[in-house]
């Protein structure tokens, strides 16, 4: 029988208590809008610093470090189509959530017709591609990685609501924890970060190009009704496509790994016990505390 170590459960949300405090610090960081080569230069610092860096720290105080464990691996043609679906899933699934409230997952919004051809490119980069690497390094490759062992599932719940607190936002805490339980199962299917990466950055890219424009349609219209049956249809449509996907690679991999490979997980018991005793854990608790506070100083700042 397996086993169960509960001393990650602990020491995994001390390391993403880190992360919060430093998130929470770089906001009140203030860059010239001006110097955009400047801005660039310093954002890319601070978030190599307040994800990459205590990500390796974290994995090199556990030993070497193992890449294959953490998803640095391509993934198949196979699972493109599973990241097309899934990130048009997950964003239907935000503008519902935002619609008729004051969700703020789609914060950052850019009029095409308005900008530059820079500002777009620096947009694109700043707060469409690189949210969606660091992030995911820390949430799927590390946290999601570290939970796994005790299973699938918990990992996905713990992991995605972790991520969801990061962003100190009370109004769109549920947007955030759905994307975070899509990304973690792309990343389960694929086995690779890059997949959870690319769909990340596709959502970003689709919520600030066209999720504030949308707001501002539903908030002009006589009726809800139709944006809802629009974009229900596309969640609906999307989701059957990404789990039909989802669950032909999976058949895929049963396939082609030996049963003497399959890996082994402790018992179910065993398993919510671990799952209890994470959510109960002072670390666990200490995050949900400090991104409770950082909510309400975010909401009144």
């Amino acid at each position: 029988m397996t086993k169960l170590k509960l001393k990650g459960y602990h020491i995994t949300p001390v390391f993403c208590f880190v992360v919060y405090v430093l998130v929470f610090l770089s906001s009140y960081i203030r860059m010239k809008e001006q110097l955009s080569v400047n801005r660039f230069l310093i954002t890319l610092v601070l978030q190599l610093m307040i994800f990459v860096l205590p990500a390796v720290i974290y994995k090199r105080l556990q030993g070497p470090i193992d890449y294959a464990g953490l998803g640095i691996r391509p993934f198949r043609a196979s699972g493109i189509l599973l990241v097309i679906c899934a990130s048009v899933t997950m964003f239907s699934a935000a503008v519902l959530m935002g619609l008729g409230s004051r969700a703020d997952a789609g914060t950052v919004s850019v009029n095409l017709t308005g900008s530059s051809f820079a500002d777009v490119v620096y947009t694109v980069i700043i707060y469409c591609l690189l949210p969606a690497i660091f992030e995911e390094i820390t949430f799927r490759s590390v946290i999601y990685g570290e939970y796994r062992r005790y299973g699938v599932i918990g990992a996905a719940l713990l992991s995605s609501v972790l991520f969801s607190l990061m962003h100190f936002s009370l109004s769109g805490f549920f947007t955030y924890f759905i994307c975070g339980i899509a990304l973690s199962l792309v990343y389960e299917v694929t086995h690779s970060i890059f997949a959870p990466m690319l769909v990340h950055f596709i959502y970003n890219l689709l919520s600030v190009f066209s999720y504030r424009l949308l707001n501002d349609a539903a908030a002009k219209a006589d009726s809800l009704i139709p944006f809802v049956f629009v974009f229900a249809s596309l969640l609906l449509l999307f989701l059957f496509f990404s789990l039909s996907r989802a669950q032909r690679l999976l058949e895929l991999d049963a396939e082609s790994i030996p049963e003497s490979e399959n890996e082994k997980f402790p018992k179910l018991t065993e398993r919510l016990r671990a799952l209890l005793i994470s959510i109960v854990s002072p670390g666990f608790v200490l995050c949900i505390g400090f991104a409770f506070i950082a909510g309400i100083m975010k909401i009144k700042g």
